[in-house]
C-alpha cells in the first residue's frame, strides 16, 4: 500500500509538470499558428506474446495496454527531439501452461512452465493465464517532419524502457470456480528491452522486445517478452 501511494504521488506530480509544459507549448503555438503536438501523453494497445515457449506449451493469445507520460525536449534540429517519461503497463497471456518450481540435479531451484495436465489431473479445467504489470520508465529519441496547418506530422521514434514489477499471477478457470496464485519465485523483478514507434498523427504503431528474460538467469526457462500493436496520442 505504502510503495503504491509513494508511486501515485510521484505520478500525480509528474503529470501537473507535462500538463504546465504542455500548456507554454500551446502558447507558443497560437503565435506560429502552428499548433506543437509533444506526444506528452501515450497510450499503447498491443499484441503480447512470448518467445521461446517449453515444448508442448502453447501461449495461444495475449494482449497488453499502457500508460506514459513523457517529457519532451526539442534539440536544436527541429526535427529532432529526446524525450523521458513513466509509465504503467498490463499484460495478459493466455496459455496451457502452470509455472512449477523443478529441482536440479544440483539441488537449485529451477522455474518453467508445463502443461496443466501435466501437473494437474483437472478434467474441467477450461482456461489458463498469465499476468504481469510494470511501472516504466521509458526513454526515446523521436523525429518529426514539419507539421501542417493542423498540427499533425510524419513521426518515427526509437527507444529503450525499464521496467519494474509490481506484480504477476497466474489464474485459472475451471468448472468449480476461477483460482489465481500470486506466489512467482525467480521472475526478474527488473526487465528492460528497446521500443520503436512509427504513425502519423495522433496514431501509430508500436513495438517492444525484451533484452532480458522472463525468469532470473540460471533459474528458469529462457523465454523473452514482445508486444507489437498501436499507439494513440488522445491530447
Amino acid at each position: 500500500m505504502r510503495k503504491s501511494f509513494i508511486l501515485s504521488i510521484l505520478f500525480i506530480g509528474f503529470v501537473n509538470c507535462f500538463l504546465f509544459a504542455q500548456n507554454s507549448d500551446k502558447e507558443l503555438s497560437k503565435s506560429k499558428s502552428r499548433p506543437i503536438k509533444k506526444d506528452n501523453f501515450l497510450i499503447d494497445v498491443s499484441y503480447d506474446n512470448l518467445v521461446n515457449a517449453p515444448n508442448g506449451v502453447n501461449f495461444k493469445f495475449g494482449y497488453g495496454n499502457s500508460y506514459q507520460v513523457f517529457y519532451d525536449h526539442q534539440f536544436k534540429a527541429k526535427v529532432l527531439s529526446g524525450a523521458v517519461g513513466i509509465g504503467y503497463s498490463h499484460s495478459k497471456y493466455f496459455n496451457n501452461g502452470y509455472i512449477t518450481q523443478i529441482d536440479t540435479a544440483t539441488g537449485a531451484d529451477y522455474s518453467t512452465f508445463q502443461t496443466i495436465s501435466s501437473v494437474k489431473s483437472d478434467s474441467s479445467y477450461k482456461r489458463n493465464s498469465y499476468t504481469t504489470n510494470y511501472f516504466d520508465i521509458p526513454v526515446e529519441i523521436r523525429f518529426r517532419s514539419t507539421p501542417n496547418e493542423k498540427g499533425h506530422s510524419w513521426k518515427a521514434s526509437i527507444g529503450f524502457k525499464v521496467g519494474f514489477r509490481l506484480n504477476s499471477y497466474t489464474t485459472t478457470k475451471t468448472d468449480k470456480g476461477r483460482y489465481s496464485d500470486f506466489i512467482q519465485p525467480n521472475l526478474t523483478s527488473t526487465r528492460y528491452g528497446i521500443t520503436a514507434r512509427f504513425g502519423y498523427g495522433r496514431v501509430g504503431l508500436v513495438g517492444y522486445y525484451g533484452l532480458t528474460r522472463l525468469f532470473e538467469a540460471n533459474k528458469g526457462h529462457e523465454i523473452i517478452p514482445y508486444s507489437i500493436g498501436f499507439t494513440i496520442s488522445p491530447f
